[in-house]
């Protein structure tokens, strides 16, 4: 519409600004006669009125220089700044005889003076702060969390690199990706103040680029990670470069829980940023990269299906290569587990596993290589007796809970992480977060039912599983799964809470020696699903954990995060009012008593 236009209003705005200073300098509105001057040697009124109205014109062509340079560039602001400042200063400068004739030019010089004098105050700070900001090497940084400074680690990283690298900064969908992505940006101006010769931003909304996100995602599959923005980094040039993905959800933790009245006066939020930034970046340099073979054969998801809404791996094997993993297909069929793989998955295979998988599988488990499985009890896995090796089997039933499930669906049942025991794969992801668990089965721990019921059942004491994920206590594992509305009944179906996630660590021959972590089991098969860790993303930083703690590497390389922590004043009503109120009132009457006591001064 025209109304909708911006240059309509800012043409409306000028106009009505022009009579108000009009009116001002000249002691009347236009059309009315002004107040006749005493002086014989002031000019007449229609020099003055011409006067005046050039003042004003000079001064609001100095306001739209402002807003040309702010919306179309400085170069086009400066005819507009010349003809204001020119007209302005000599109006001033031949009217400077009238200013003890005629009041209305005394002031209308005087208010010149002042406007020059603030433009030109407030063009030497916008000048100094661009030339400091653009030339003047590292900020000073005053803050208590040190916001603006890199550690010496990074500024090693950043000072030695020998080829270009690019940050490019992914926009995310939604408010909390809005919010994270400005101290995104601050932390890059960081790594290219550091280094402006080598270092370069670009910014890519996903979104509304999407030619350019197209050619991103062609040379780096890592973008499809990252659904809620990030950062993806490109080391080199051409068909050469590197690239590395790093997710938002890497670079904060997660939000703060409900906070309780007594917490009100502290808000705390962490920023890992730098932390994961850096420690890609020393990935991608040193070329440093673990393999992790996903076994293949029996049905399990594709890794290479990225689409979110589908059964795929890809979103996950994206995030593992983004952390540095060399992801590989397995098929104990064809071969054995090679030496050089530090971590074997098994992901939720639709058919049984032969007896010579089995025995592969066992031989690498034997010889200390660690296994991350997500089995389910709804089809044989052939893994029965490889978990029983580890004090371990799936039970029977389907953990259901009426309360704590997705969309109403009793067997999507959210497992709250807050009251587990407490782990190094669940810790870092707070005690607020939910897991989302389908069609999750019971796992079963042996040496700690009744001896009766493990009678046939011998317990290695080498291996300790540990609990790391519990259904909630209204839950039951439901035997009777054609029953359209599932009872708990007490004979047969398993009460809640139910372990759904375990971890195994195996102890030395020695009391004082140190745990080998040896298994992760969750007993669900589609926990890293797209859809599932679409549906809840923490899913994703369970089982990125899992990998981690297995490996007994973390991605880090431990740079400090920033806390930033917001101090708040909690009040109760009347003294919000109280401290509203009274400061203004004080004020009020501080001015009203100075202008007074001007004015006595001044009348005596």
């Amino acid at each position: 519409m025209f109304l909708n236009r911006a240059e309509i209003w800012v043409g409306a705005l000028a106009v009505a600004a022009f009579l108000v200073l009009y009116w001002t300098l000249r002691g009347a509105p236009p059309g009315q006669s002004a107040t006749a001057e005493d002086d014989d040697d002031a000019p007449r009124s229609g020099y003055r009125d011409r006067v005046i109205a050039a003042v004003v014109t000079g001064l609001l062509l100095i306001l739209a220089g402002a807003y040309v340079a702010a919306t179309r560039g400085v170069p086009w602001s400066l005819p507009l700044f010349a003809l204001g400042f020119g007209m302005v200063l000599a109006l001033a400068m031949v009217n400077q005889r009238y200013r003890h004739s005629s009041p209305s030019l005394r002031r209308t010089i005087e208010y010149s003076n002042a406007i020059l004098n603030t433009a030109l105050l407030a063009g030497v700070l916008i000048v100094a702060n661009v030339i400091a900001f653009r030339y003047g090497g590292h900020v000073i940084d005053l803050t208590r969390e040190r916001a603006y400074s890199l550690s010496s680690l990074t500024m090693n990283q950043v000072g030695s690199l020998d080829r270009p690298l690019t940050f490019h900064l992914i926009y995310g969908r939604g408010a909390r990706a809005g919010r994270q992505l400005d101290r995104i940006a601050q932390l890059l101006e960081l790594y290219r103040t550091a280094r402006p010769d080598m270092v370069k931003i670009e910014s890519v909304n996903p979104f509304t680029d999407l030619e350019r996100t197209e050619d991103l995602a062609k040379r780096a599959p890592d973008l499809a990670v990252m659904q809620g923005g990030g950062v993806l980094i490109e080391f080199g040039e051409g068909e050469d470069a590197k690239y590395v993905a790093v997710g938002g959800q890497e670079m904060f933790d997660a939000p703060p829980p409900e906070r309780s009245p007594a917490s009100l006066d502290r808000f705390e939020s962490t920023f890992k940023g730098e932390d994961a930034l850096t420690s890609a970046l020393i990935r991608i340099r040193e070329g440093r990269t673990a393999k992790v073979a996903f076994l293949v054969g029996h049905g399990e998801p594709r890794l290479d299906d990225l689409n979110p809404n589908g059964p795929g791996l890809g979103l996950w094997k994206a995030r593992m290569t983004s952390n540095g993993y060399d992801v590989t297909e397995l098929n104990l069929l064809e071969a054995s587990v090679p030496d050089d793989v530090e971590l074997v998955v098994v992901a939720g295979p639709k058919d049984a596993f032969k007896p010579v998988e089995t025995a592969r599988l066992k031989a690498y488990a034997d010889r200390g290589g660690p296994v991350l499985a997500m089995l389910g009890n709804t089809e044989p896995t052939g893994l029965d007796d490889f978990l029983l090796s580890f004090n371990l089997e799936l039970g029977k039933g389907l953990v259901i809970d009426p309360q704590l499930n997705f969309n109403h669906n009793m067997q999507l049942v959210h497992c709250i992480l807050k009251g587990g025991v407490g782990h190094p794969i669940t810790d870092s992801l707070g005690s607020e977060r939910s897991v989302l668990i389908a069609n999750g089965a019971p796992i079963e721990i042996l040496g700690t039912k009744p001896q009766a019921k493990e009678l046939n059942k011998s317990v290695d004491r080498r291996f300790v599983p540990t609990p790391i994920v519990k259904s909630g206590s209204r839950s039951w594992a439901e035997t009777d799964l054609k029953n359209p509305r599932p009872r708990f009944d007490q004979d047969v179906d398993q009460a809640g809470p139910i372990v759904v996630g375990v971890a195994v660590v195996e102890r030395g021959a020695e009391p004082a020696a140190a745990t080998k972590p040896r298994l992760v089991l969750f007993s669900t098969r589609s926990i890293a699903e797209n859809i599932v860790q679409g549906i809840e993303p923490t899913n994703l930083d369970l089982v990125m954990n899992a990998v981690s703690w297995l490996r007994e590497r973390p991605n880090a390389v431990g740079i400090t995060p920033k806390t930033h922590v917001a101090l708040t004043l909690t009040a109760d009503p009347l003294l919000r009012w109280r401290l509203v109120v009274v400061p203004t009132v004080a004020a009020v009457l501080t001015i009203v008593g100075l202008g007074g006591l001007v004015y006595v001064v001044r009348h005596e």
